[in-house]
């Protein structure tokens, strides 16, 4: 299956660079110990994340794991803190998550290994601006499925330097920050006006 155009034309800032994801960085996918075999999870250790969790931008813990039989009796690998998870089936199809732990996947997971010369929260970023065409390319049948092979024919838009990525991460991180304490402020008024509601009921009746 060929990539397909992105929608939109993009454009380069002057002296940014475009290079594909396979240029930069390595990637990996993990693997499921058989599921039919407890001691492959009873009194599991090892973080191990399935897809439907990188619905979060950030991966500090995990509600599932496995023992270290399971992990020697599978293909999965431990990922390095800063590694780079994309979903590539399922209904995060498409989603980035930074690692901030060390952690197996599944391998409906692509895992894109952090690169010393680049950020890795710039590359997540870069990643979330492309989820539109992810989607496009994980929608339809089944061998549309996003795969290792696609997700490094990826082209990222980046600035020239490490540092230059870092300061417009802050940026961007920054602007994250306010954006969940909104949506905190917006739940707790929620539950506020809710718990009102009900005790205003209560008083009635």
């Amino acid at each position: 299956m060929e990539l397909k155009k992105y929608k939109k034309k993009r454009i380069t800032p002057q002296g940014w660079k475009e290079i594909t994801l396979a240029e930069a960085f390595n990637t990996s996918s993990g693997a499921t110990p058989l599921s039919t075999e407890a001691s492959y999870y009873e009194n599991g250790t090892i973080p191990w994340i399935n897809s439907g969790e990188l619905a979060s931008p950030y991966i500090y813990n995990t509600t599932n794991f496995i023992s270290q039989v399971g992990f020697e009796n599978s293909s999965t690998e431990i990922y390095p803190i800063d590694t780079v998870l994309v979903a590539m089936y399922g209904a995060t199809a498409g989603k980035a998550s930074l690692l901030k732990m060390e952690a197996c996947t599944n391998q409906a997971i692509c895992a894109i290994l952090p690169n010393k010369d680049y950020s890795s929260a710039f590359l997540k970023y870069s990643i979330d601006t492309l989820y539109d065409h992810l989607v496009g390319l994980s929608s339809g049948s089944a061998r549309d499925n996003l795969s290792q092979a696609e997700l490094k024919k990826l082209k990222l838009i980046m600035p020239p330097t490490k540092d230059e990525q870092n300061k417009l991460v802050s940026i961007l991180a920054s602007i994250d920050r306010k954006i969940e304490l909104n949506r905190a402020i917006n739940q707790n008024l929620l539950t506020l006006d809710r718990s009102s509601e009900e005790a205003e009921v209560g008083h009635a009746a």
